[in-house]
């Protein structure tokens, strides 16, 4: 116990540490100055670069307009989270007698395929659309490596990553491969759409009509229309304009502390056994006259963080289209961590059984090196709260053909009820016939 004191004391100053601060990233991005945010996390780097701040700095690069440079820190990360699925047993250990936040972390599921998202648009901002069906071709395969892993896998951000494959394909004219993705795009948006509350987007349907027209697939064609309907004709020496709206900032995981009574009944020797007792306890009150302990935890949460801007409308000249949601990253990371707070719940408990452990054989030797234990469980006690924080809240998406030529695009901006309550124009558009352009754009209120 004595040895394990001052490694408590000293874990306490490690994982208070970190480089940077999310407040300075997110400030030049609203300022609309992605350049600063770039140089600001490139100087103020942890001594220790993990996958959060990769992702962090991947995201601020690609709005910079450093696509290769984002594309190599994305790649970093995704590096580290494919490896991180082996666990490592000494910090795994450590994180029980110290904090979750020893752990090592992979990434969740949504962040790893949302980097696929972003490094296949900066292929395509390259002019490298081969590396942008490589990309897509990985995040297939993540996809059917979690769905391997998991018989109950929840499909969240696979719908959009099958989608955005079929635009690619269809961007580089393999219509089969764009075939195929579309049809995997409606069943993942099928699968999801309970949890997620986004609805399958009707371009796919028309998608599925128009390419089984092309590629002489009769039957499916008869299906398809008979379920979609006929798709809108698509004029001669015409492009198309894919717009993605990025609103808002995925919502942030906070600390929270709870309490939990132990009794002075109670036999919290074995702490796995005790634990779901103690979970029965949570919110509960009692009579100081029962109470041995008050067990004090830190556990992450999360809550809904809604931005201003919740929609998007799209006008060419006379030409208006309004974006369908896509992606609904806040949905996506709450349920994603209500599946996963049981678990993380337990765990802390284990972890803070242990602690309470140890004060109460130091308080057994003297008062002064228990309260000095318990001192030192408190000062470790910290919620895991890492994450990709500067993830939108909700990606929209406008597909509309545009003729031939140089245009202005005007962006709308609406609130819930869908008013426009800002607006911008982005000019020098070029749309060449007969081919796809792709454009992202991103508010933050």
């Amino acid at each position: 116990m004595i040895k394990t004191l001052p490694f408590l004391l000293i874990i306490s100053l490690i994982i208070g540490c970190g480089g940077y601060k999310f407040q300075e990233v997110i400030e030049p991005l609203e300022r609309g100055k992605p350049e600063d945010a770039y140089t600001y996390l490139q100087k103020h780097a942890p001594k220790k670069p993990d996958i959060p701040y990769y992702f962090e700095l991947g995201m601020v690069a690609h709005y910079a307009n450093h696509f290769a440079e984002s594309n190599s820190v994305l790649d970093v990360a995704e590096d580290i989270a494919e490896d991180r699925y082996t666990k490592s047993v000494s910090k795994e250990l450590g994180s029980l007698v110290t904090s979750d936040k020893l752990r090592p972390y992979p990434g969740t599921r949504y962040e790893r395929l949302l980097g696929h998202y972003y490094r296949a648009l900066n292929y395509v901002y390259l002019n490298q659309f081969d590396g942008a069906l490589v990309e897509r071709e990985r995040a297939t395969n993540l996809i059917n490596y979690f769905k391997g892993e998991d018989e109950k896998y929840d499909f969240f951000g696979t719908a959009f990553l099958a989608h955005l494959s079929g635009m690619l394909f269809e961007a580089t004219g393999e219509w089969n491969d764009a075939f195929i993705s579309y049809k995997q795009a409606s069943e993942y948006y099928q699968n999801a759409t309970e949890k997620t509350g986004v609805e399958m987007p009707d371009d796919i349907g028309n998608s599925l009509v128009h390419l089984a027209r092309k590629l002489g697939f009769v039957d499916e064609f008869e299906r398809y229309r008979k379920q979609y309907g006929e798709p809108p004709p698509r004029p001669e020496n015409t492009g198309e304009l894919i717009l993605f709206y990025e609103s808002g900032y995925v919502p942030q995981k906070r600390e929270a502390a709870l309490m939990f009574p132990i009794l002075k009944k109670d036999d919290v020797e074995d702490a796995e056994k005790f634990v779901p007792t103690l979970i029965g306890r949570e919110g509960m009150v009692y009579e100081e006259v029962e109470l041995e302990y008050l067990l004090r935890v830190a556990i992450p949460t999360i809550s809904s963080n809604r931005p201003r801007f919740t929609g998007i409308r799209v006008a060419v000249g006379e030409n208006q289209k309004t974006g369908v949601l896509v992606e609904d990253v806040e949905n996506i990371a709450i349920e994603t961590f209500n599946a996963q707070r049981p678990v993380i719940l337990f765990r802390t408990l284990v972890r803070a059984i242990g602690k309470y452990l140890l004060y109460r054989q130091a308080n057994k030797k003297h008062e002064a090196l228990g309260i000095l234990t318990n001192l030192a469980g408190v000062l470790t006690e910290q919620a895991d709260t890492r994450s990709w924080g500067t993830l939108p809240n909700q990606i929209f998406m406008v597909r509309m053909p545009l003729p031939m030529g140089t245009h202005t695009v005007k962006l709308s901006f609406l609130d819930a009820n869908g008013r426009v309550r800002g607006s911008q124009s982005v000019p020098d558009i070029r749309i060449n016939p007969n081919q796809i352009v792709f454009l992202n754009y991103r508010t933050y209120e």
